[in-house]
């Protein structure tokens, strides 16, 4: 969440070697250069494009916000440790990630649990959701869809049964080497033209032929489809509550932030982030 701290903060001209001060500290351009390019290789490798100077900037705010609420939330006794974050990287498929993003995952981990102590009363009521999808019924308009079961295979072989079962209306083969995903909703434009392909005539029923990935085979089943149109309330009214906690608790985030800052001295350099 990126926070409006040119509002809040003075910003200076300093030497070419430091991008920040926090409360005395000084955040060097060769630290700040070093933690960034870690961040941007390890959190954000599927992006192809090069950083821009918003995106160094909001790093650098989100860096800085990272190490006052880590401050802050230690005197209310929220404290998170390095193995629960290692095991928030664990569930996005990281491994071994670096022990700068296990620190930044960290303090991403606080933030959450200071969010939570904040709005431990918070609710939401039926008139606020129902309010909320009436004024915004274009966030949950859909084009045409299909529902999809996903299966992956490891072998050529098992893809082929995995096939034959489902183009038959039996369920896909339960064995070791084939994992059958949860069926989810998909727009039509948004998949790939290959696959596209083997689904055409994109009726309920159809199968595709198995398709090679670099970890196995896949294989899709269409189990449903719907035409393009407005999803109804009773569909979205959980996703509804849910956003509108999440803007309720950005608030008060934002508002306990601009009162904790006071009592921090922050400069910062922004020209030589460039």
């Amino acid at each position: 969440m990126l926070l409006l701290f040119l509002t809040l903060v003075s910003i200076a001209l300093g030497g070419q070697s430091i991008v920040a001060k926090f409360d005395g500290r000084a955040i060097t351009r060769e630290e700040f250069n070093k933690l960034f390019a870690i961040y941007w290789k390890e959190m954000l490798h599927f992006s192809p494009r090069r950083p821009t100077f918003e995106d160094r900037k909001r790093f650098l705010f989100e860096y800085i916000k990272g190490l006052i609420v880590e401050s802050v939330a230690e005197e209310m006794g929220i404290e998170v440790s390095e193995e629960e974050a290692l095991k928030r990287l664990r569930e996005w498929g990281r491994k071994d990630p670096p022990p700068q993003i296990v620190e930044l995952v960290r303090r991403e981990l606080i933030i959450e649990a200071l969010e939570k102590r904040l709005m431990q009363n918070a609710s939401v009521s039926d008139g606020e959701i129902e309010a909320y999808y009436l004024l915004n019924k274009r966030e949950f308009y859909y084009p045409n869809q299909v529902k999809l079961l996903r299966v992956i295979a490891e072998s050529k072989d098992k893809a082929k049964k995995v096939y034959r079962a489902l183009r038959t209306g039996k369920p896909s083969p339960s064995e070791e080497g084939v994992v059958v995903g949860r069926e989810r909703w998909y727009s039509l434009q948004s998949l790939p033209r290959k696959v596209r392909r083997r689904l055409y005539p994109y009726r309920v029923g159809v199968v595709s032929r198995p398709i090679r990935l670099e970890t196995g085979y896949l294989i899709l089943k269409i189990t449903d489809k719907r035409k393009a149109g407005v999803m109804p309330l009773s569909e979205v009214r959980e996703q509804v509550r849910e956003k509108l906690l999440r803007i309720k608790r950005q608030e008060v985030l934002r508002r306990w932030f601009r009162e904790a800052l006071e009592s921090y001295r922050l400069e910062l350099y922004l020209k030589n982030l460039e």
